[in-house]
């Protein structure tokens, strides 16, 4: 016989983590299981940011802003020493492909959607980003906006998230190996090893919060399932310079966007790409051409110029996103969560697709409700 729990988690992302701290913290005997370490995937490698999204207003996304900057709220109340509310500074020239006037818009229903008038977005002066962003080209300039979101260390935060679960007494097994998953008798039985040895776990649901390896995971263990997910990888270069003094939200020229964000040691992150990925999460890979565009981006607001030999670094995060058929632009697709419910031999299990670092309270409680229903 193997150790009895109400729920398995498989994944320790920032979700599977959130999901066990609120389960947890509703007297549920929860275990984890990571293939890897807390946080060693998407949770670490995102743009850093706990925000609601404003590009997502471009495609109607209205819902999940709300939700993201709910989120970005309470997470900022849970967590102040992690999550800072930051100004984000967004220059408007006479090229750019969104006029100053739909920005405008933009911004203000992120403010009405915030609810928090100490953060509302205001016009800059001209001389005033010059002055304060030197590096930054001004010719053609015609509006600065500057707008309030959130910072953080992605990893850091999702190891703070599970520790407070395990506080609660979750048990998260990192290094984990599943060897076998197996249904019979409205329990889940799941044979792994760790560095510990073998273990044997017995639960009444099981609760994939896998993230871009969702698909893989279903396949493998044969479980059931009502969606499918497109990966999109997300690439940023780390530069061995300060660029920037704050954040700043950029447009290319194809109407996508880019941020610049200052960083630790005096570094400045750049990103991100957005690419569909037909292959293995695992062999997803950082290419030249990547790197290549992103310099190009930010050489293009730049005063003096970067190349590939100022980078020290480069990460990559794959985005879960859930497949539409009928949405084929990835800059449209839902950044939004979605849970999937099904049974098998009585088991209740428990899928979540997409989702994001921002939304994951919300997950977390979605997660929670369909467990107690």
């Amino acid at each position: 016989m193997g150790e009895n729990f109400d729920c398995i988690v498989l994944g320790a992302g920032i979700n599977g983590c959130a999901v066990a701290r609120l389960l947890s913290e509703q007297g549920k005997k929860v275990a984890v299981l990571e293939r890897k370490t807390i946080g060693c995937g998407t949770s670490s490698n995102s743009s850093k940011l706990i925000h609601g999204g404003l590009r997502y207003l471009e495609s109607g996304q209205f819902g999940l802003v709300k939700k993201s900057l709910k989120d970005r709220s309470r997470l900022c109340e849970l967590y102040p020493d992690l999550i800072k509310i930051v100004p984000f500074y967004l220059p408007v020239y006479e090229d750019s492909p969104r006029p100053w006037w739909m920005i405008r818009i933009g911004l203000r229903f992120y403010d009405i959607f915030s609810g928090e008038p100490s953060y509302a977005a205001r016009s800059i002066r001209k001389e005033e980003f010059i002055r304060r962003f030197s590096g930054i080209k001004s010719t053609g300039l015609k509006k600065v906006f500057m707008y309030f979101d959130g910072k953080t260390d992605d990893l850091l935060l999702t190891r703070r998230i599970a520790h407070d679960a395990e506080a609660e007494g979750c048990v998260v097994k990192e290094n984990c190996v599943i060897d076998d998953i197996k249904f019979d008798a409205k329990q889940v039985l799941i044979s792994c090893r760790d560095d510990e040895g073998e273990h044997s776990l017995l639960a009444k649901h099981l609760i994939n919060a896998s993230g871009p390896w969702i698909d893989e995971v279903n396949e493998c263990y044969d479980l059931p399932h009502n969606y499918h997910i497109v990966n999109v990888s997300g690439i940023h270069i780390i530069i061995d310079k300060v660029l920037v003094p704050d954040c700043m939200f950029l447009q290319t020229a194809d109407q996508r966007i880019f941020f610049m964000i200052p960083w630790k040691d005096k570094q400045t992150i750049i990103g991100t790409t957005e690419r569909m990925e037909n292959g293995a999460c695992d062999d997803v890979a950082v290419k030249k051409e990547d790197i290549d565009y992103l310099i190009r981006c930010a050489n293009d607001y730049l005063l003096e110029g970067i190349s590939e030999g100022d980078i020290c670094g480069t990460f990559l995060g794959i985005r879960p996103l859930i497949m539409k058929k009928q949405v084929s632009d990835l800059n449209r697709m839902s950044r939004d969560y979605k849970i999937d419910v099904s049974y098998k031999d009585g088991v209740k299990v428990i899928q979540v697709y997409g989702g994001k670092l921002t939304t994951c309270l919300s997950t977390a409680e979605e997660v929670a409700g369909v467990v107690g229903s």
